[in-house]
């Protein structure tokens, strides 16, 4: 009871409405119990500290950072390209989120191989804002830096190192690092990084189709550091500890001191630190022969980690963790229920799965409906026969190693290519979007619900409709939500996306995907490859709750607009593929036609002329021509209407294009609701002809925010402020949902 006051203390002084809704729910439950006044005054004085320790927490964070720093490097930071980004603490004890630049790749070098944690630096910068997300369903910065109780991002301009003795902290970042380049010394190269990952929790070096395959089948807790792993591992060290003649004793003690060891040397992750701490406690209390229940234990945890940093209860990682402990501890009846170990694993996914569901739809929008039976394999295999093997080949030495890795190497890459197969399996995926507050009340109610039904026996059937319930409430709202036409102009940075959805999703129409245009860089400047359409766009219409794209329209083979579409053909599911005349030559369309080709998708050439759609709503394509692809004037040019109004979107056409656009369509083009500019507002679009003769009210630059280009262009700004046109930038303004009710709506993502 005082981990849930505290818990709701916290989120109160960071939300209030949804504490109060916390409060309500914890004052039924003590009735429900039947609780004395002296609980419920408890539970008020610790809900009333946990809320005034979390507001002085806020209120710390408030504080101003100086430009000059003397910077402590923490464990926790990352090397990609030519930027170095992580946490280090000034001498104020704020910790700030530092990103740097190296200016050469012998100082990359020298950083990688040499460890960060416990340096110090004197440094010249500036705090700076974090980065804006896309839109609603993107990465939040912000709260990030606040739930790690960071200050916010410090840039550094230039530093210089200061000696200073070594500290616990760098000898043990140094230790981690050794022990990764021993891993990569010794194994091979294909278990290298599962070893890294199962062993140290250093996941950065996982294969991106491995990623999706693991996430696809809900299987990617097995790379994280959890209770099981650490418990084998705890149980493994202590039975060979008293096998070798070790007493007792000494081995509690022993394994109490090396545990948290561990936990710094396998990445300190919330996963990691609750599970160690869950064992560090139960060994203490049994070393002191003082045991108490196991939800005693995860009470204390949680508190301690609260109580270094309320923010934390924020963090994905960290609510699925006590979440999924919770499930197990307060479902013994259901596990009981059958001696099987099959259907004992089985029942353990389908508890976890259950009391984390909504969870995961408000941060995923998405549930992998595999790993209810995925699982009940995948679980024992990683525990009691991968993690054992890479433990073993650890600690052998070098020439018996060397022996055996090829008896292992062979049945392991075997069983990856068969887990990839297994992941590439359509229809996996619940694809919800991000339910509302009170849906995922819903949810939980049901999970309860169902729970207590189990433990009482009732009927399956009937079972099936408590838990059925909310997951029928999120799919028709889901539809119901979109009554008329709605376009999402996606900021995607320097690039195009434009989502349409039909009335109630009877046709759904993506066009273009996105990209990024790069620009040479030495070798060692690159990081990995930001993929747009699956950071970016996929995330959006996962968020919306759609699944399946009618139509994928590409209007040219500027990388801008089709780099994004062979990750969102392999994330959704698309029926077709419209492209402009010939286009599917270009060099920068092969990885796409491959992708369409794989999936057996039906690729279709597009030209002035071709209509489709429903009985309220025409979409009809007015350029290119002819079927000599050339360019952006061969772009596809998307013209939708509905009862009251007409949208362009114009891909990257330019003067030319937009010329025989007039004369061809301008009647038809006369009097838009909507114009999707071309070519981003470049100056070589949006000519004084065409806005006459199209006169939009509303103007959409889909450009990136500072961009190169100088998009859109100062003369093409002051033509349609001329004839009074409302305009929205997506790299400056966000992400734009545009409703075609009567009077058009827009609203910010």
């Amino acid at each position: 009871m005082a981990a849930v006051s505290a818990l709701i203390g916290i989120v109160a002084s960071y939300v209030h409405m949804q504490a109060l809704l916390a409060v309500v729910l914890l004052v039924g439950w003590l009735l429900y119990k039947k609780q004395t006044r002296t609980m419920y005054g408890c539970a008020v004085l610790v809900l009333l500290c946990a809320y005034s320790y979390s507001e002085y927490v806020q209120w710390t964070l408030t504080k101003p950072v100086t430009h000059e720093q003397l910077l402590t490097w923490t464990g926790r930071y990352t090397i990609s390209g030519d930027t170095l980004r992580g946490f280090a603490t000034n001498t104020e004890r704020q910790k700030l989120y530092v990103m740097y630049e190296f200016t050469t790749a012998q100082e990359k070098t020298q950083f990688e191989n040499e460890g960060l944690a416990g340096r110090q630096f004197y440094a010249q910068g500036e705090l700076v804002a974090p980065r804006e997300p896309n839109h609603q369903y993107g990465f939040q910065m912000d709260a990030y830096i606040r739930s790690q109780r960071a200050q916010g991002v410090y840039e550094v301009i230039s530093w210089q190192e200061q000696t200073s003795k070594q500290t616990l902290v760098q000898f043990l970042d140094k230790w981690r690092l050794t022990l990764n380049q021993y891993i990569d010394n010794k194994f091979p190269q294909s278990l290298a990084p599962e070893a890294k990952a199962l062993l140290f929790g250093d996941q950065q070096e996982t294969e991106e189709e491995a990623q999706r395959a693991y996430l696809a089948l809900g299987i990617t807790h097995l790379f994280a550091i959890s209770g099981l792993h650490i418990a084998l591992l705890a149980w493994g060290l202590y039975a060979i500890c008293v096998r070798c003649g070790m007493r007792k004793e000494i081995a509690h003690i022993m394994l109490l001191i090396m545990l948290p060891v561990y936990g710094v040397l396998a990445g300190g992750a919330p996963s990691v630190w609750r599970a160690v701490s869950f064992v560090e406690i139960a060994l203490l209390l049994q070393f002191l022969r003082k045991p108490i229940p196991l939800s005693s234990i995860i009470c204390i945890s949680f508190l301690g980690y609260v109580l270094v940093n309320p923010g934390v209860v924020f963090q994905i990682g960290f609510q699925l963790s006590y979440l999924a402990s919770l499930a197990l501890l307060y479902s013994g009846a259901i596990l009981q229920r059958s001696s099987n170990f099959w259907m004992q694993s089985f029942l353990v996914t389908v508890v976890c799965q259950l009391l984390t569901y909504p969870l995961l739809l408000h941060h995923f929008f998405a549930l992998s409906l595999s790993s209810f039976f995925v699982n009940v394999i995948f679980v024992p295999l990683f525990s009691f026969i991968i993690l054992p093997i890479n433990v073993l080949f650890f600690v052998l030495p070098e020439f018996l190693s060397d022996r055996l890795f090829p008896l292992y190497e062979t049945p392991r890459v075997l069983l990856q290519q068969f887990i990839y197969w297994l992941g590439s399996l359509p229809y996996q995926q619940w694809v919800s979007g991000r339910p509302a507050l009170g849906l995922c009340v819903l949810a939980y109610v049901s999970v309860f619900m169902t729970f207590v039904a189990i433990e009482r026996r009732v009927r399956w059937r009937k079972i099936a409709v408590i838990l059925f319930v909310p997951v029928l409430c999120i799919e028709v709202m889901s539809v119901l939500s979109v009554r008329h036409v709605t376009l999402h102009f996606i900021n995607v940075g320097q690039g195009d996306a434009v989502l349409i959805e039909l009335p109630y999703r009877e046709k759904v129409i993506l066009v273009d995907a996105g990209g990024v245009l790069r620009f040479n860089e030495e070798d060692w400047q690159r990081g990995r490859d930001f993929e747009v359409g699956r950071e970016i766009v996929v995330p959006y219409i996962k968020g919306l709750g759609i699944a399946t794209i009618d139509t994928l329209v590409l209007t040219h083979a500027d990388a801008d607009h089709i780099e994004g579409a062979e990750e969102i053909l392999e994330e959704l599911r698309v029926k077709d593929v419209h492209i402009s005349p010939n286009m599917w030559q270009e060099d920068t369309m092969q990885h796409v036609v491959e992708t369409v080709k794989e999936q057996r998708i039906v690729l279709h050439e597009k030209i002035a002329g071709d209509k489709w759609g429903t009985k309220d709503v025409l979409l009809q394509y007015v350029s290119p021509q002819d079927t000599v692809y050339e360019g952006n004037d061969d772009s596809l040019v998307l013209l939708l209407q509905t009862k009251w109004h007409k949208v362009l979107l114009t891909g990257d056409v330019e003067a030319s294009g937009e010329a025989e656009l007039v004369k061809d369509y301008g009647q038809t083009l006369s009097g838009l609701t909507l114009l999707k500019a071309g070519h981003h507002g470049s100056k070589t679009s949006s000519t004084e002809a065409f806005i006459q003769a199209t006169m939009p009210r509303v103007v959409i630059f889909s450009a990136g925010k500072d961009n190169r280009y100088g998009h859109p262009h100062n003369d093409v700004v002051a033509r349609f402020q001329a004839i009074d046109a409302y305009m929205w930038q997506t790299g400056e303004q966000g992400t734009l949902k545009v409703t075609l009710t009567p009077h058009v709506q827009l609203l910010k993502q």
